[in-house]
This record gives structure tokens, sequence and C-alpha cells, in this order.
């Protein structure tokens, strides 16, 4: 393999959210993620824990950072939590105690050679905005969270270089999590997916002018959860199938934030769903003036998905109509697919259809990784990385991708999006369990001395 761009930064991202613990500690207020009622991924037994200590990040970020600096990052994405530094949510008030925690995290990187990239609405809404008003199925609450964002981009221009506006937004239609919002009785599926995808791109939207207005030199993105869809064969309704999907979960989005408006594909559906209210003027004009200051694209990605026919257009967009399981890949013990090909098809995807810089700011695989002997042996994590480093590789040196930067799903265990502490995605591992917090000691695993050559190497020694 041959050296990576000059400047291509090689690091790792964290939720934190997940990751923190303190829980109502120095201000902070319960948020979605502390209050999310898990349902356990398929096939696997319940083992959710509760979110109060997490892997303790809050009391012990220095030493996680440090870990970070030995591994030679470049770059650490992290996310500011809603409700530790606007704990109210609709009330303007700024905790000060939550802004600096933030700031000496963001000074802490700095001073380590690390770029802080700063990552905005990670299941972290404040719970009571949940609770009053159905999160951003309100129109309300895309100005409460306009207003916290400028807040923290004033306190933090100069300071953070890189920012992402929302995380994984194209999953915000899934509701209480992601957007902090569930389907009121009555309400289509096609009304909802319209409305929360309005206000969240308008949030989006929103975000970048003002990031814009507090730093003209930030470099923003816009991110999505981004997994290519295949066909489950060359049948013409599968070929249709996988289409429509692609569009609908993984293009609609990232349309919108790079025009400023909504694609016919996707108005068509809307009014053959009988859904057509007009947007007001002025939200496509800032959603069009933010398409202008969009820097880059950002994606995590994880596996590929395939789709079969026949299947109509609103069973693919409103109700997964066309999943289907892709027989020639294997899986890690969650069903989730391994494809390190996905990823060099997604980046070609993207690099065709936008003609941006692009930014893998997630990618992993989640273990039950084992303690023996005071030591984690986890092949697997470094087999799945390097194959994906590989295929990211190829699309830069041979397709002319231009990527900024490989951020791995995680730098240390915390719990996952569905609170297990038993799938561990880190290269340092967390010594607790779901029921024993132990001494939460962070071990480095295999995986942690395996990136850091990596890195060393600028990609050159997988």
């Amino acid at each position: 393999m041959k050296p990576f761009p000059k400047n291509f930064l090689w690091g790792a991202a964290t939720s934190n959210v997940q990751a923190e613990g303190g829980y109502l500690e120095d201000g902070k207020s319960l948020n979605v993620y502390d209050t999310l009622e898990v349902q356990p991924e398929i096939g696997t037994e319940p083992v959710a824990s509760d979110t109060s200590v997490a892997s303790d990040h809050y009391h012990r970020y220095k030493e996680d950072i440090a870990l970070m600096k030995e591994m030679g990052f470049k770059a650490n994405r992290f996310s500011i939590v809603w409700s530790r530094t606007h704990p109210g949510g609709d009330d303007g008030v700024v905790n000060e105690k939550g802004m600096a925690y933030y700031e000496d995290m963001i000074d802490t990187m700095k001073a380590a050679g690390i770029e802080p990239v700063v990552s905005l609405v990670h299941f972290d809404m404040p719970d009571s905005l949940y609770r009053k008003y159905n999160g951003f199925y309100d129109r309300r609450v895309v100005d409460f969270y306009a207003d916290h964002v400028a807040d923290i981009a004033k306190r933090f221009a100069g300071k953070v270089k890189y920012w992402i506006t929302y995380n994984e937004i194209n999953l915000a239609t899934w509701g209480h999590l992601v957007a902090g919002a569930d389907r009121p009785e009555g309400v289509s599926e096609a009304a909802f997916h319209e409305r929360i995808t309005h206000h969240t791109l308008l949030a989006h939207a929103k975000a970048v002018l003002a990031i814009r207005a507090a730093d003209p030199e930030a470099k923003i993105g816009g991110m999505e959860a981004y997994s290519p869809i295949y066909p489950a064969t060359c049948a013409p309704e599968d070929i249709f199938a996988a289409d429509f999907t692609q569009k609908v979960k993984q293009y609609l989005c990232y349309d919108i934030m790079t025009t400023g408006d909504y694609p016919a594909y996707y108005k068509t559906l809307l009014k053959e769903e009988g859904v057509t209210s007009e947007l007001p003027a002025e939200d496509i004009e800032v959603m069009k003036e933010a398409a202008k200051e969009l820097d880059y694209l950002a994606l995590s990605y994880y596996s590929s998905g395939a789709a079969k026919g026949p299947a109509t257009k609103a069973d693919i967009a409103f109700r997964k109509g066309a999943g289907f399981a892709n027989p020639y890949l294997q899986a890690n013990e969650w069903g989730w697919k391994i494809d390190p090909q996905g990823l060099r098809v997604a980046l070609n995807q993207l690099t065709d259809r936008y003609h941006k810089p692009l930014f893998i700011v997630e990618n992993g695989i989640g273990l039950d990784d084992q303690l023996v002997d005071g030591k984690i042996i986890d092949d697997a994590r470094i087999a799945y990385h390097k194959a994906h480093i590989e295929a990211m590789g190829q699309a830069i040196q041979e397709d002319g991708v231009d990527l900024m930067g490989y951020l791995a799903w995680s730098p240390f265990d915390f719990l996952s999006s569905h609170k297990e502490v038993r799938k561990r995605y880190g290269f340092v591992y967390v010594n607790r369990t779901k029921d024993d917090l132990k001494d939460l000691a962070r071990i480095p695993k295999k995986s942690f001395y395996w990136y850091k050559n990596v890195i060393e190497s600028d990609g050159t020694k997988l």
C-alpha cells in the first residue's frame, strides 16, 4: 500500500453521550439516550446498562486523550452533549460548567497534537424537549437547536476547525433516539417522514450558517450513516428496489444538503402518498444558502445493504419493505454484515454524485472482547480495519477519491447505541461489565498497537 495523502486525518471517534457518564453532574440534564428504553438487536438478549457511569469519560478524558496521543492520532471526533451545555433546552441558558468541560477537552487534545472534530446532535437532545415538544417534530425545536449551536460555535471559534452538524441525520426518521420524536397518532408514515426530514435538514442548515458566522475559516460537514444498497439479483424488480432504496435511504439527505432543495423523486413520492404541504420559502432560502457553505460530506460506514423487489416505493421509503440479507457476506455476532469492498463502493458513489471531499468519521466492528491474563487479543478487529483501510486506499489511489481522513469507531470501549457493554468497538478495553463497574481500568488491546503502527507508517504497514 502506498502512503496515504499528506495531512490525512488518522484517528477515531467518540460519542460522548455513550461514554461520559457523569449522569446529572455539574448541571447536566437528562437526554433522550439516558431515558431510552432499549430494544435489543435482533437475535441478542437484552443486556443494556444505565448511563450513570458508562466508561466514566467525564472524569477520565485526560487519561483517554493521553492514550490517543500514544496511538499517534491526528484527529479525534467527539460530541458536545446538548443536555450538558444547555440543560433546559428551550430557555437559552448556558451551563458554564458544561462549556468549560468541553473547552478543556479541546485544549487537551490540541496540546496533544490532536485535531478536535466536533459533532453535534448525537443522541443527546435534552429529554425535556422530547417530552414537551416531541423533539424535531415541532418546528420550535429547530430554533432551540440553532441557538445551542450558535453558542458553541462562538465559544470554540478558532479552536475547532472541523465541525459535523448532525450525527447520522438520515436516521432521524427512526424517531426517538435520533430526532427526539415519535410519530403522533393519526399522522401517516409519509407525513411524519416529510416533517422530520425537513426539520432536521433545516436544523442542519441553520447550524452550518451559525458556525460559518462564528468562524469563516471553519470546515463544516454534513453526516450520514451510509450503506450502499445492492440488488439481490439482476432481475429488473430487484435493481429498481435497490435503486430506490439507495435514493431515499442514502442519497436524500445528502441531496438536500448539497442543493438546499428536495429532489424530484422525493416530491413525487410524497405527492403519491397524499402529502402536499408547501415548505416555507424562507426555509428553502436558508437551506440553499447553507448548501453553498458546506465544505465536505462525512459518513459512518459499517456495512452494505441489499434489496429485493417487487416492493412499492412507499414500502421501501417508510416500511423497510425491500430489505434482503446478503448471503455472500459474513457477519458479526449482532448480525452486522462485513463488507470492506462496500466502503470503496460507497466512496465512489458519493464522489461521482457530489464531487466533494469525503471524511470517514465512523468505521468499526462490535465484538465481545475477553480479558484473558490481562490481555485482549482482538484479531477479528484488526482484520476488519485492515480490510477497510485497504479498500479506502484503493478508492484514493486507484479511483481518485478525495478523502480527508479515517476516524475509526472507537478509541476506547463505551456503551453501544443499544446501551450494551458487551458489544465493544474500542482499541482500549474498559474494565467493566454490565453489572460490575470493577476498576474501569484502561487496557490497550492488541489492535491498539496495530493501529498505532498503521498511523506511524501513514497506512503503509497494515
